[in-house]
């Protein structure tokens, strides 16, 4: 069920469509009610060139929707399969942000045979656009915002704004702007309907308004939707002149790419790729640095088993606990890692909170630790039969698990003091530290209990 009308196609139904003459008319028939989602889901499975063909028997602009639906990599597959005339279409017509995104990706043969087709108007858009620096406000703005001058009558507005709302991307928010482009102010759609019609715009604007500037990061701007609960922010240049608006729908999209990094980073699995469509050698190279580094890492640990080795050959069951110590240690101190980092990333967590994290941190290092050294000291017992053994295990992982939770906690809040991202302190980094230190730990505790 889909929007309330059952559809049941499968791909083979869609390409038998296809090879009918009437093709256009029975998409556009089974379709036009559907959200462009909606149509994706049903034919993300079907070929390039099949694909194009519906986008090109929808038309506009639910073809240009549907083709927006689909990444990057889909899209310049799809791209190749429409006729030149459709090229200049699909990049006209598309929404001004997905289109700069689109073309950002295409080889820059491809851009600049294609950018002269396309009329002046979009051609300036897209320039202007394209100069925006990755990861900005400029650079996921759309121009497709609604805007009113100050001195028109309320009555006037709503006939304006009836004329723009064809090509913007949204008037719930109409922006008060001069002849230069200067911001002045805002109106909503809502106070727009509610006012006296005889009253000019100026009158009922508000000039209390929260803007991005284009060269603001891109995370600092959706923080900013998120916490004033807006629909839009409108993005400004160095003299507040307006440029363009950021949508939450954009927003969603930022805080699905800062998750994913973050994910990608958390796993020292390097930066987000399209996994299905990225070589197998790209991606091993991308990841053999981190693991090299966890490699040299876990070469540390050998030195510290090595060093303590007269310990080992004098109580040789001390080694049966090392995974158990290391991997308690571990998941201890991912834990902590995790949830400080999440605090850091929503602005709960700030480096003024270092010591209260610390004790925190300590405090429940403490408590959990002691009911593991208590269930790793009876296995110690019942097994081997050696109070000693016990003695060592159940002090050594007191001692790793508060160092790992409070390690956890306190690492991620100094690498971002350090300009650091706190997400680079990952699971396998604070579990290959913990690791050295849990084995120091448990070998220098093994010493002095075996030598009373």
């Amino acid at each position: 069920m889909v929007n309330g009308k059952k559809i049941s196609w499968i791909s083979p139904e869609i390409k038998e469509i296809l090879e009918m003459p009437n093709k256009a008319e029975i998409l556009k028939e089974a379709f036009s009610d559907l959200h462009p989602r909606d149509i994706f889901n049903l034919c993300e499975g079907l070929e390039p060139g099949e694909n194009a063909e519906i986008v090109m028997a929808l038309g506009i602009p639910l073809g240009i929707e549907f083709f927006q639906e689909f990444r990057i990599r889909q899209q310049r597959d799809i791209f190749r399969q429409f006729p030149k005339e459709w090229m200049k279409m699909v990049v006209e017509e598309m929404a001004p942000d997905e289109r700069t995104d689109f073309l950002k990706a295409l080889p820059k043969e491809r851009y600049d045979e294609l950018l002269p087709l396309v009329a002046q108007a979009e051609r300036n858009d897209i320039k202007k656009l394209l100069q925006y620096e990755e990861g900005t406000a400029g650079a996921i703005l759309t121009t497709e915002y609604a805007f009113l001058s100050r001195d028109i009558t309320v009555k006037r507005a709503i006939e304006n704004i009836r004329l723009q709302a064809f090509d913007r991307e949204t008037i719930y928010y109409i922006y008060v702007i001069d002849d230069t482009r200067t911001l002045l102010g805002f109106v909503s759609l809502k106070g727009l309907l509610v006012a006296d019609p005889g009253k000019t715009v100026g009158d009922i604007m508000h000039t209390h308004i929260m803007s991005a500037h284009v060269d603001e990061d891109k995370e600092s701007v959706a923080k900013k939707i998120s916490e004033y609960d807006l629909l839009a922010i409108p993005v400004v240049d160095n003299n507040n002149r307006l440029v363009g608006i950021v949508t939450v729908d954009d927003v969603v999209d930022v805080i699905e790419e800062e998750n994913t990094e973050d994910i990608y980073k958390y796993g020292a699995a390097g930066k987000p790729v399209d996994y299905m469509g990225s070589n197998p050698g790209v991606m091993a190279k991308q990841r053999i640095f981190w693991l090299l580094m966890l490699v040299i890492m876990g070469f540390v640990s050998g030195w510290v088993i090595e060093l303590y080795a007269f310990q080992l050959e004098a109580v040789v069951a001390l080694a049966f606990f090392i995974p158990l110590l290391c991997a308690s240690g571990g998941n201890a101190g991912t834990q902590s890692s995790t949830v400080v980092i999440r605090g850091i990333a929503t602005g709960e967590i700030k480096m003024k909170d270092l010591f209260k994290v610390f004790r925190k941190e300590l405090s429940i290092g403490a408590m959990v630790g002691l009911a593991m050294a208590f269930l790793a000291a009876l296995r110690a017992v019942v097994m081997n039969k050696d109070p000693l053994l016990a003695l060592t295990v159940g002090l050594a992982m007191i001692a790793t698990v508060v160092v790992a939770t409070t390690l956890g906690a306190v690492l991620p809040l100094l690498f971002n003091k350090l300009k650091l991202d706190p997400a680079l302190m990952s699971g396998p980094f604070i579990t290959s530290i913990v690791d050295i230190v849990s084995l120091f730990v448990y070998f220098h505790i093994a010493v002095m209990v075996f030598s009373m």
